[in-house]
């Protein structure tokens, strides 16, 4: 055992040359989740999407690194909001990993793990207020919006 111990920690990469492969990494994932977020907010804002704001997360919680939130009119607006947004991420490849709400319409939450979307009516947005919840999170909509 501890021969293939041996043998396995020869084969890997010093520990500088891991910790550089694992930061190329994390930029890569961050580059590809920024694409994600520009298409996903361009489409929301397509389709007339109210308030948005872009909270970043990251170091705040484990959960997920961006909560993007929106609010609709009326129902049927935020099914429009949810659709482009689940047709965005399609186009990039992303599936969601659950999506709560769709047929009330009143609160839509899509789950994609590293980013969650809120899709609000005005007055649900209004009750669970989650800029106050998340009021440490930085404003980070001017960086997608653009």
């Amino acid at each position: 055992m501890d021969a293939l111990i041996a043998a396995t920690l020869e084969k890997a990469p010093p520990v500088s040359e891991r910790t550089e492969l694992r930061r190329a990494r994390d930029e890569e994932i961050d580059a590809r989740v920024t694409q994600q977020l520009k298409k996903s907010v361009a489409a929301l804002l397509d389709h007339k999407a109210e308030k948005l704001l872009v909270l970043n997360l990251q170091g705040l919680t484990a959960m997920s690194d961006y909560f993007v939130v929106a609010t609709a009119t009326n129902e049927r607006q935020t099914q429009a909001l949810a659709d482009a947004v689940e047709m965005a991420m399609k186009g990039e490849g992303r599936r969601p990993y659950s999506i709560e709400g769709y047929r009330s319409a009143r609160w839509i939450l899509l789950d994609y793990g590293d980013v969650i979307f809120h899709l609000f009516h005005e007055e649900a947005r209004r009750f669970y207020g989650l800029e106050r919840l998340w009021g440490d999170a930085a404003d980070a909509t001017a960086a997608f919006s653009g």
